[in-house]
């Protein structure tokens, strides 16, 4: 039987979400000024490949688009979160409260 996969966006924020062992995590945040994700606990939730910022050239310049994404592996039972950061939500606009920081638990049966 494949492994499990579930793909993760900025819906996910401040969740917690229920993964068995073996469970693929991909996670893609669609602004370039956030921080490629990464894993509080790679133990338990192990990068599979390096997280990655792509822009795309679809807007303007400064405008931010384009995906942070990360592929992660649940190893073991645990929990873990994934997070991201960003400074800028905007060309030259600072982020508000709550708008700079990305997390979603990762709960691991």
């Amino acid at each position: 039987m494949p492994a499990r996969t579930i793909t993760l966006d900025e819906h996910a924020a401040d969740r917690v979400i229920e993964v068995r062992a073996g469970t693929r995590v991909l996670i893609r945040l669609h602004s370039t000024y956030r921080s490629a994700p990464t894993s509080s606990d790679t133990r338990t939730l192990a990068p599979v490949d390096r997280s990655v910022t792509t822009p795309t050239r679809t807007c303007e310049p400064g405008a931010g688009c384009g995906i942070a994404f990360a592929d992660f592996a649940a190893r073991r039972a645990g929990t873990a979160q994934i997070l991201a950061h960003r400074n800028s939500c905007g060309e030259a606009r600072p982020c508000g409260p709550g708008q700079g920081d990305f997390a979603v638990t990762i709960k691991i049966t």
